[in-house]
């Protein structure tokens, strides 16, 4: 019989460590130093030829690139052969201030897919700053034309905060001009360490949606995760409703991640950096002292995951939008309700519902703007 696991992502936190304080950053320990040895990625790897599938290692911090490129490479020496028989394959999110020519030549040689943290413009990204409050922003912006000079394709994570959301239109202008492979949106969320913050208005953020994808028509240079995955959904709804067909609800997985010290959490890599403390109810096991596909496939049964998946039966029962988000994030839940079976988040609404209903209010205006052209109406032409 097959080992197929429950989870096709395996998130690694090699370092806990950032050399960056950003404003809205949710990690408890990113002033501590906290290194992942040889030992647990040995570990990791002996798991991983035991299944019959491919899996992808997202690298994740607090910083990674701040374990620096020697100690790094000696962490995925167990994952070369697993490469190579096409059996991984490396992902890293980065703040990318950090990344030099060396780093280059390895992310090349390793076949890494690289992601960049980046809030926008030079003003847009000024909530990400050094431990001193330096703007991060031309150091990023050196190591970004470095990756382009070698020819390093890159993604871009931006999250939504009081510095961008109001000016979707340069937001877009940037990231089309950085020429980046791809977007991926986050909107500044309550949880770890920022779970006081205020958060943003539902109208400051719709006319944000709205603008960024009036803008993104205009100029569809680039792909944006939300905009890609919400206009698939409204697609697939559109093509149902022409001829009958079974509905494709959001795929969830266990997504484990494993600390620097081999500790594992699932279904929320945010689980990993609660305080202490509060962590310890998460950790369902270490990947020292049993195989990681052993440590998810028992961890159906522990108290958060049988929480999180009755929570999500109650999405899908009563939610519009279920198809499209598969019933939220669990550490939202728990963070911004304080109960991980509970439903609507405001992660849910920012994420997932103003995306779909910026849209499909945009595509009313246009229709309306059409059928006004039509009448030869005061607003012919307009458009």
């Amino acid at each position: 019989m097959k080992n197929v696991p429950l989870f096709r992502h395996i998130i690694l936190q090699p370092i806990t460590v950032c050399n960056l304080n950003c404003r809205y950053c949710y990690l408890p320990d990113r002033d501590k130093v906290e290194r992942m040895t040889r030992e647990i990625t040995d570990a990791v790897a002996k798991s991983i030829e035991a299944l019959d599938c491919s899996i992808c290692l997202v690298w994740h911090g607090g910083e990674p690139l701040a374990i620096g490129i020697k100690t790094f490479q000696e962490l995925i020496e167990p994952f070369r052969e697993l490469r190579i028989k096409q059996k991984i394959r490396h992902s890293i999110q980065t703040n990318g201030t950090l990344i030099s020519q060396q780093w280059c030549d390895f992310f090349k040689e390793e076949k890494f897919e690289i992601g960049v943290s980046l809030d926008g413009n030079e003003f847009q990204n000024s909530e990400r700053v050094t431990i001193t409050g330096i703007p991060a922003f031309p150091k990023i912006m050196n190591s970004i034309e470095l990756l382009k000079r070698n020819n390093l394709p890159f993604s871009v994570l931006a999250t939504v905060n009081p510095k961008n959301i109001s000016d979707p239109n340069a937001f877009y202008d940037f990231f089309s001009s950085l020429k980046c492979d791809s977007l991926s949106i986050n909107v500044e969320e309550r949880e770890g360490f920022n779970r006081d913050s205020c958060g943003l208005k539902k109208g400051e953020l719709k006319r944000f949606w709205k603008g960024l994808f009036k803008a993104w028509r205009k100029n569809p240079v680039i792909k944006i995760r939300e905009l890609d995955m919400a206009l698939g959904w409204i697609n697939s709804v559109i093509s149902r409703g022409k001829k009958e067909g079974e509905k494709k609800y959001y795929a969830r997985g266990f997504w484990p991640t494993v600390a620097f010290n081999g500790d594992v959490v699932i279904i929320s890599p945010e689980f990993i950096s609660t305080n202490e403390s509060e962590r310890q109810q998460f950790i369902v096991g270490n990947v020292i002292e049993k195989p990681l596909h052993q440590i998810v496939s028992e961890s159906q049964n522990v108290w958060y995951a049988k929480e999180f998946f009755a929570g999500v039966a109650n999405c899908r029962r009563i939610c519009a939008y279920y198809e499209f988000c598969g019933g939220g994030q669990a550490s939202n839940k728990y963070f911004e309700l304080g109960d991980i079976a509970g439903t609507e988040t405001a992660h849910c609404q920012n994420t997932r519902q103003l995306v779909v209903d910026s849209i499909l209010e945009v595509f009313e205006s246009i229709k309306l703007l059409l059928h006004k052209q039509q009448k030869g109406g005061i607003y012919a032409r307009t458009y």
